[in-house]
């Protein structure tokens, strides 16, 4: 127990380094969940709840539009309530049917409940990166998280789940620091709580990952070497829409351009390219217009191929996502996806009509709602 202590205290340490070492950077070092590509998630501005409601066209088969609901590009959660430091505190999600109301109560017996610790959230609040963000560009892995206790009803969600699901858990991220103020090591723990377990304390046995920093000449991150802890041994790594074992090669590279943004993403493991994401930005504005995507494993089976292109607008939502021809078959759902929107004054989207079957035209696929309330 005595080296964990001091792995806490070497923490603390290290993290007032880094606050002090990164002044003149201007950009926030805190992973923001609502505004993360890895989540779907790109909520601006002050967020307080979100209500999200689909619709499919007459003529669909139920089995057509379970499968369009699924699989598509902008489907992740009916109802979603962040509080005023942009942290999420509670999701409800129904992905495998159509609602076409939106949820008029909130029965929190059904829903992912979020609380965290204060004093985690105001030290890392505080720390700042060059990095600066572009949406859909995954750089959840190079920014700091949260501490966190996830709270869901297991019996309610999962009807007699309880052997196998726990009611409680705990994401705890603890990080190392070198004397440039730069991280060298994330270690995630994933303390599982049950009904019997409630005030169990986190130790070594709930290590998830580790993730080793590597940077180059300029100080960007460039490779992230992943390790399983003893709880994550036995399980798979999730990332990049996809997932796969814990091969010792295990890693994610990164590449950049002159002006410093990420412009190629890549988790490797076993051997191969699992997935990979590279990134093109406007020619004239800074944002990302295109993402270039290859995917194997169980994202591939999600998707109609393994390599596909997305286009974005300027909010950064999907409006085109064309599959690329190659062994796997592109089904029944046509090689190019199309998504338009209407939005609000704060520029998230309020409507979104979805022409998944290959043609944008005639009546929409899909036509998908949201109702957002915000702080201000």
């Amino acid at each position: 127990m005595r080296p964990f202590y001091k792995y806490l205290f070497c923490f603390f340490a290290f993290f007032s380094i880094d606050i002090n070492a990164q002044n003149d950077k201007k950009y926030s070092g805190l992973w923001s969940e609502k505004q993360s590509a890895s989540t779907r998630k790109n909520l601006k501005d002050s967020v307080k709840t979100v209500y999200f409601k689909i619709k499919p066209k007459q003529g669909l088969t139920e089995k057509k539009i379970g499968r369009f609901i699924i699989h598509n590009d902008i489907r992740d959660y009916r109802y979603l309530e962040v509080d005023k430091q942009g942290r999420i505190i509670s999701e409800y999600w129904d992905s495998g049917s159509a609602e076409e109301v939106y949820l008029s109560t909130i029965d929190h017996q059904r829903t992912y409940d979020y609380t965290y610790d204060e004093k985690d959230w105001s030290q890392k609040s505080r720390c700042k990166t060059a990095l600066k963000p572009y949406y859909p560009v995954r750089t959840n892995n190079l920014l700091v998280k949260l501490n966190r206790v996830v709270a869901i009803n297991a019996d309610n969600v999962f009807g007699d789940a309880d052997k196998v699901w726990k009611n409680n858990w705990e994401d705890v991220y603890l990080y190392i620091y070198d004397k440039q103020g730069r991280i060298t090591e994330e270690r995630e723990f994933n303390v599982i709580r049950g009904k019997a377990m409630l005030n169990k304390n986190r130790s070594e046995k709930d290590l998830f990952t580790r993730k080793i920093f590597a940077y180059n000449s300029k100080g960007q991150v460039v490779n992230q070497k992943i390790i399983p802890g003893s709880y994550g041994k036995d399980m798979s790594y999730t990332d990049l829409g996809t997932e796969c074992g814990f091969c010792d090669d295990l890693q994610l590279k990164y590449a950049y351009d002159q002006q410093g943004r990420i412009i190629q993403v890549i988790m490797y493991s076993c051997g191969e390219i699992v997935a990979q994401e590279d990134y093109v930005y406007h020619p004239t504005k800074d944002y990302v217009e295109m993402v270039k995507c290859y995917v194997s494993g169980p994202g591939s089976i999600a998707n109609a191929n393994e390599k596909f292109e997305k286009t974005y607008n300027e909010q950064g939502d999907i409006i085109k996502k064309e599959f690329i021809p190659g062994l796997g078959g592109l089904g029944l759902y046509g090689e190019t996806r199309y998504y338009n929107y209407e939005y609000d004054s704060h520029n998230n989207w309020i409507k979104c009509n979805m022409f998944l079957e290959g043609k944008q035209e005639g009546e929409p696929t899909l036509v998908a709602e949201r109702k957002i309330e915000y702080y201000n």
